[in-house]
């Protein structure tokens, strides 16, 4: 089954830092890492926020992940390494809010990633500025 194949994944790719799987075994693993940190942080479980976050950027770095050879996929490679990196520093702290965001952009990074490989202009999400309130309308 599926699940036993990505359990004996987990388990080598855990072994070999440097290799990886294919292309498609690492997008099914980093779905299934980022299905375990947003359960670390729902559940507040920071150690399984750190694991998978640290199993995250490992793939990242695996031979098995590097779709393209771009600049702008490398770009994206960064920010995603920096995602996984803010998502581990927020689970050291025992900061859900904090692990919350960086799961957010951890997964807007995904979504702009994955237009870029299909060919498909991504847009900016504009936030405002740093300190600028946001208006929230009570029901």
């Amino acid at each position: 089954s599926w699940g036993l194949g990505l359990a004996g994944g987990i388990v080598a790719l855990a072994g070999e830092p440097a290799a990886g799987p294919s292309l498609r075994d690492a997008m099914r693993f980093k779905l299934h890492y980022a299905q375990g940190v947003l359960e670390g942080i729902t559940t507040e479980n920071y150690p399984l926020v750190t694991t998978n976050a640290l199993r995250l950027a490992q793939l990242a770095r695996s031979t098995g992940w590097k779709a393209r050879t771009t600049p702008e996929y490398e770009r994206f490679t960064t920010d995603f390494l920096r995602h996984t990196e803010a998502l581990r520093k927020a689970a050291q702290k025992g900061n859900a809010d904090a692990a919350a965001v960086a799961y957010f952009q951890l997964t807007v990074s995904c979504v702009n990633c994955h237009r870029h490989l299909r060919g498909v202009e991504t847009g900016r999400l504009e936030l405002p500025p740093t300190g600028a309130g946001v208006a929230v309308a009570a029901r």
